[in-house]
């Protein structure tokens, strides 16, 4: 370059593709028993993740339930796609015949359903399962969600208040009481309205009870095993009855991993979400 000559930089910005296709996509999905208000919970969760702004509605007046999820994104990326355009995502049926449906809206419309919209809160807790998600085209990435949560959300459908979920866990380790790894566990995600809670059940009388109001974050890290291989586990922070912070290590299989993560948040998002509701009515 001539001296003298002014050095001009140029930067660029890529701005991820968080646009949908013009064309609304539909999948229906029949002799599930799904609990469908737990998937539409799980899909706010995750598009909370993402840094979307998420608006909700439901309408389960009659049999058949509806619920509408609309999402934008904030910052500049709003400001470059336009500020009124949202996704929406609309879950309608009964819990063993619905339909999901993903399309594109206008912020703040509803309709859809009867009932008013209302703007979620961030009241989850940090997870990285929007991290497994590495498609290039969001529409990708928010299928490939949704069709998770039906596959793990498969037989929750129930009339009692309180509802079990049960995972195998190969090991827990990382918990000061206990001197050793406890080795072949079940890990159980209790949904029970104002006292959920995560149980861990072992052999040995080991047992362990984290109430969903405890807990931080639930986070998936990396650790190499025995084997020397790097194994995916989930790592739970939460506070005991004496205040103290702990954070034990749990092991799963690599095909239920995402499963257990996205109902950790789920179960910790609800109980949250709860108090502030009656925070605002008291």
């Amino acid at each position: 370059m001539p001296k003298g000559m002014p050095q001009v930089v140029i930067k660029f910005q890529i701005i991820p593709d968080y646009t949908l296709s013009n064309m609304p996509k539909t999948e229906k999905f029949i002799g599930k028993n799904a609990n469908i208000e737990r998937i539409a919970t799980r899909i706010e969760n995750y598009l909370t993740e993402n840094k979307f702004e998420v608006a909700f509605s439901r309408d389960v007046s009659g049999e058949s339930h509806t619920y509408l999820i609309q999402a934008r994104k904030s910052g500049l990326i709003r400001t470059v796609s336009g500020s009124r355009r949202s996704t929406d995502i609309t879950i309608s049926g009964q819990p063993n015949n619905f339909e999901i449906k993903v399309g594109t809206g206008e912020w703040g419309k509803n309709l859809v359903t009867s009932a008013p919209l209302f703007v979620i809160p961030l009241v989850g807790i940090a997870t990285t399962v929007t991290k497994l998600y590495t498609a290039k085209k969001f529409e990708d990435n928010l299928w490939s969600f949704v069709k998770d949560q039906v596959k793990y959300l498969e037989n929750t459908h129930t009339k009692d208040q309180t509802n079990l979920k049960e995972y195998p866990c190969e090991y827990v380790e990382g918990y000061s009481e206990w001197k050793s790894p406890i080795r072949d566990c079940k890990l159980f995600l209790e949904y029970n309205s104002g006292n959920s809670c995560i149980i861990l059940k072992t052999s040995i009388e080991q047992g362990l009870k984290i109430p969903a109001t405890k807990i931080e974050s639930a986070k998936i890290i990396m650790k190499r095993s025995k084997e020397n291989t790097d194994d995916r586990m989930i790592q739970i922070t939460f506070r005991d009855d004496h205040d103290k912070k702990r954070s034990p290590i749990f092991n799963f299989d690599d095909d239920i991993i995402r499963g257990v993560l996205a109902g950790i948040d789920e179960l910790v998002s609800e109980t949250k979400l709860q108090q502030m509701t009656l925070a605002i009515k008291h």
